[in-house]
């Protein structure tokens, strides 16, 4: 198969759809298919790193977008870039991932004119609930209901001009569907790199070892992990934390890794902490070693569809406290491989979260159910389903 993703980032870029891009195209390169991987250019241009030789790389022109420093989007005059690439590589199929992204930067639905005069079938995939975002999850959030509302049908406007919309959540479809998506398919087409992610890299004495960071062995470790920015959920970790602080002590280590914009607030609201630790930015090949000393992973991010972050975690045998929101529920089944709170519920969270730091055994039976489902989250076993759902589509 010929395929081109034209895709809204790629790594070093840390974002769920960088990673399951790289995740694909490796993949892809190892079946022998031929690839055409079209993306926002890095500021210096440079084709990313570690990307395979055998997949053919256009750098699209882009300019800074978003929180994170080194996040792009393309302009609009990534648009011929994108047809002379289409038509040098005529590929068998087209996928595009975050496309309202794509379409905001090049003012036109990426890949579909080229498409449809080529007769090249054209997938979607929906990775981000945008609409989700205005507002920002504040005190005012429910006056932007309406536009919210509006935002979402007008996406689903945008995905219907696919020939198929993937959606790796039951949920975001079915929130999809009620507002006009006609071409949905969800399945499980995301996933982890259970080699990666494994309970067995848990080591003694790492946060010593590490980090420097002795006075957190032995202590039950909370891990919150990913970008420092609004749509986090750091509104609610300004009132949890210091909720957590009064209930348990030291008895919790919150360790939060990762970087953004809103860097300074979280390293006071960290550095309060009885036992508090900003590991700062992570290298991607040390997430799994992190994750897997860890005893509980937590997000209060609001606008989740299907989370990497949340695979990664229970591949690793680590118990995940999530909001009932977004595509969580899909992915943490409550009592069984994590606990699930009502977003805003802070003395439920709070009440949940101690349970699990004073009572061992109650952590090991969540820890026995993430660990159950480490064979649905290869992957392999996701790279499948994509396949599958690619090949049953028609221009």
């Amino acid at each position: 198969m010929r395929i081109a993703i034209l895709a809204s980032g790629v790594l070093p870029v840390l974002d769920g759809v960088t990673v399951s891009v790289d995740a694909r195209v490796r993949r892809l390169v190892a079946r022998s298919d031929e690839v055409l991987l079209l993306a926002p250019a890095a500021a210096d241009g440079a084709r990313p790193a570690g990307l395979s030789p055998a997949v053919t790389f256009a750098g699209l022109p882009s300019a800074p977008f978003g929180a994170a420093a080194s996040d792009r989007n393309v302009v609009p005059e990534a648009g011929g870039e994108i047809d002379r690439a289409l038509a040098a590589f005529r590929p068998d199929l087209i996928h595009v991932d975050e496309p309202e992204r794509l379409a905001l930067g090049l003012r036109r639905l990426p890949a579909h004119a080229f498409a449809r005069r080529h007769r090249v079938p054209l997938v979607a995939f929906f990775h981000t609930n945008f609409a989700d975002y205005l507002g920002g999850g504040g005190s005012r959030y429910g006056l932007y209901a309406p536009l919210r509302a509006a935002f979402w049908r007008a996406v689903a406007r945008l995905y219907n001009r696919y020939d198929a919309t993937l959606v790796p959540s039951a949920a975001t479809l079915a929130r999809l569907q009620r507002v006009g998506l006609a071409n949905g398919l969800a399945g499980r087409f995301n996933g982890t790199d259970t080699q990666d992610f494994r309970p067995d890299l848990r080591r003694p004495g790492y946060w010593r070892a590490r980090w420097g960071r002795p006075d957190l062995d032995g202590r039950a470790v909370m891990l919150i992990a990913g970008r420092l920015t609004a749509d986090k959920g750091w509104a609610d970790w300004r009132r949890v934390l210091p909720a957590l602080a009064e209930r348990l002590g030291d008895a919790l280590a919150v360790v939060v890794a990762g970087d953004g914009a809103l860097r300074g607030e979280v390293e006071q609201l960290v550095a309060a902490l009885p036992c508090g630790f900003l590991a700062g930015p992570v290298p991607r090949a040390e997430i799994g070693v992190l994750l897997a000393n860890s005893d509980l992973y937590a997000t209060l991010s609001r606008f989740e569809n299907a989370s990497l972050a949340v695979y990664e975690a229970l591949a690793s045998g680590v118990p995940v406290l999530a909001l009932e929101a977004g595509g969580l529920p899909g992915q943490v089944r409550n009592s069984v491989n994590g606990l699930l709170f009502r977003p805003g519920d802070v003395p439920g969270f709070v009440a949940g979260t101690a349970r699990l730091v004073e009572d061992a055994a109650a952590r090991s039976v969540l820890r026995a159910g993430a660990l159950a489902e480490r064979p649905l989250l290869d992957w392999d076993r996701a790279f499948a389903a994509w396949i599958d759902a690619l090949s049953a589509v028609d221009p």
